[in-house]
């Protein structure tokens, strides 16, 4: 180390018509490339031990997403059943993975249903990679006075992932566990 005029130095003072050293000239602010290069395979390396359970999160998201969505329906239709005093019913197609919501447009107590027009009204339906098993029924008939029968239903995904949406007829309360 040499000491020169109050400042600390690795290399000896360049003489009149010398170059300085190629490190003293050197700015050691920036990323070099063998740093950068580093930072993409650790980078990569955290992506690619990361990824199986981002996709596993995303293909559970989207199964409890789709129960979300039919509990929302089934309460829907409930509360159109207590206010309207009419039949309400989801109809449950599951050759063409669909469902959708119908009214009672006969009498009260005939099964004489037509889908329901309102701004909501639209054949839902789900992916081709989940399947609706152990249905209760295929059609879900909601009473004037907000009743029904109790009703099971199990979504599973190719993965293997499972939902389970159960709703109790005598108060309307949907439970989604997810296995």
């Amino acid at each position: 180390m040499i000491l020169q005029a109050g400042k600390v130095s690795r290399f000896p003072p360049a003489s009149a018509g010398e170059n300085p050293p190629l490190a003293s000239i050197r700015s050691t602010k920036g990323v070099t490339l063998v740093e950068l290069c580093l930072v993409c395979v650790i980078l990569s390396l955290l992506f690619a031990v990361s990824w199986p359970v981002i996709n596993r999160m995303s293909r559970q998201t989207q199964l409890e997403s789709l129960c979300n969505e039919i509990s929302y329906t089934m309460k829907y239709a409930r509360d159109y059943a207590l206010n309207e005093g009419k039949y309400y019913c989801i109809e449950f197609d599951i050759p063409h993975r669909q469902y959708w919501l119908s009214v009672n447009k006969g009498s009260l107590g005939s099964t004489d249903f037509a889908p329901f027009k309102d701004s909501l009204h639209k054949t839902r339906s789900w992916p081709d990679n989940i399947r609706l098993e152990n249905l209760s029924a295929y059609q879900l008939v909601f009473y004037p006075d907000g009743t029904c029968q109790d009703f099971t239903m199990t979504l599973k995904n190719d993965h293997g992932n499972t939902c389970i949406l159960q709703l109790k007829g005598s108060t309307g309360r949907t439970e989604i566990n997810s296995i």
